[in-house]
């Protein structure tokens, strides 16, 4: 997740034996279940788009807080931006929708990634708005759900929903429209395990968090992605704000990757994994030196969709980000200071 009534010493000898027995199966269990569970089944792709699809079209938190698991936690695009369980998930989403005078809604792009109870769908999502002061607009969004499937039902328990910004000047990008690609072709052994046990799946990610953070080079951090070629990266910075595959990947990142003295803090961390398939979404402190230049200190959101292939874990869907001031536009980096 003894009975008091004076048996025979033989059947409290046999219960006790029943219960170890039964502990032995729940720790086994779930990487024994992922180990058997299917890949990508069409009835789960259909169910999520289905509720994809209800995310961006509903215009109220009453008939959209069913998609969402009790504790679940979203990092929203606006600061302050982070709702953990379905009542600030509520009240954080429907304080947006009382603004609104209407809106119409499209996923410009999407890919879905299940496997047995949990699941990822990564899209690009376009909103046209009204507002009730006059004002209209546009918004383009990247957005990762990950789910589990829980009492039969798939719900959202994690959610990173995302602008990126412009890195000259630090604002965020409301409307930054990307490429329209289509779905990747996924690879057949995208799964291959093995398997591990859920709790030291979790204490693994946590790890690959905090040594993949502050990998030292561009060939450190590509070791964290793949390891094929069905990879999605949103980046947090625009353009081109995604990349696919990993030359992509690492043409992306080579130009940050030149730096010293690296460390990281993860403030805030979530994970969840049937010990093949997880999804993880944190919070991170990050200090370092760019070679030539000063001391950077920042805030980064991620979260990642991944998968244990030859007993290593590796990122398929991943995004990153900032919250975005509403009024001001400023991407929100700067780190929380101490209380004095």
């Amino acid at each position: 997740m003894v009975d008091k009534s004076g048996f025979m010493r033989h059947a409290r000898a046999g219960m006790a034996i029943a219960l170890a027995l039964g502990l032995s199966l729940c720790v086994v269990s779930g990487s024994a279940l992922a180990a058997h569970a299917v890949f990508n089944r069409p009835a789960d792709l259909k169910a999520i788009n289905e509720i994809e699809t209800q995310l961006i079209t509903l215009d109220s938190m009453k008939g959209l807080i069913q998609y969402y698991a009790p504790d679940a936690i979203v990092y929203d695009a606006y600061a302050p931006g982070v709702y953990k369980g379905t009542k600030q998930i509520y009240d954080g989403f429907e304080a947006q929708f009382a603004q609104g005078a209407g809106f119409t809604g499209k996923i410009n792009d999407m890919n879905i990634l299940a496997h047995g109870s949990l699941a990822c769908a990564a899209s690009q999502q376009h909103f046209d708005y009204k507002m009730k002061d006059g004002t209209s607009g546009t918004l383009t969004l990247r957005v990762i759900d990950a789910y589990r499937k829980i009492g039969g039902k798939w719900l959202v328990i994690q959610q990173h929903i995302s602008f990126p910004m412009d890195p000259k000047t630090g604002q965020g990008l409301f409307n930054a429209p990307m490429p329209v690609r289509g779905p990747l072709p996924w690879a057949a052994d995208s799964f291959d395990g093995p398997a591990e046990a859920p709790a030291q799946a979790k204490k693994e990610i946590h790890d690959w968090l905090e040594v993949g953070g502050i990998s030292p080079d561009l060939d450190t951090l590509m070791k964290y992605y793949g390891p094929t070629d069905d990879v999605l990266v949103y980046n947090n910075t625009y353009p081109p704000g995604e990349f696919r595959g990993l030359k992509e990947i690492r043409a992306g990142f080579a130009d940050i990757m030149n730096f010293t003295n690296p460390k990281i803090q993860i403030l805030d961390f979530a994970v969840d994994t049937d010990g093949v398939f997880a999804v993880q979404i944190d919070t991170q402190h990050l200090t370092l030196t760019p070679k030539g230049g000063t001391v950077q200190d920042f805030i980064l959101r991620q979260s990642d969709c991944m998968r244990r292939v030859g007993g290593k874990w590796y990122s398929v869907f991943e995004a990153l980000s900032a919250p975005v001031d509403a009024k001001s536009g400023k991407a929100m980096t700067e780190p929380p200071h101490p209380k004095t």
